[in-house]
């Protein structure tokens, strides 16, 4: 599940949940966007937020989506 999903359905904003995993809410923002991966830490403290519901692979599928969008 993407993370931008995830938030929608639990009806959290991007401050929201960067207080939950002790981020910035533009670090999330980066992230829901695809504009930026997280850290290997940042990503347990998502995934363990998350319920195990938002996954490494999740985040790569929308970072790669992106880059290649931007490639065009």
């Amino acid at each position: 599940m993407h993370l931008s999903d995830w938030l929608k359905d639990k009806e959290l904003t991007d401050q929201q949940f960067a207080e939950m995993i002790n981020c910035s809410r533009s670090a999330i923002t980066h992230y829901r966007a695809g504009r930026r991966m997280p850290s290997v830490y940042t990503m347990i403290d998502i995934k363990l937020a998350t319920n195990n519901e938002v996954t490494w692979e999740d985040m790569q599928e929308r970072w790669v989506s992106v880059r290649k969008n931007l490639s065009l």
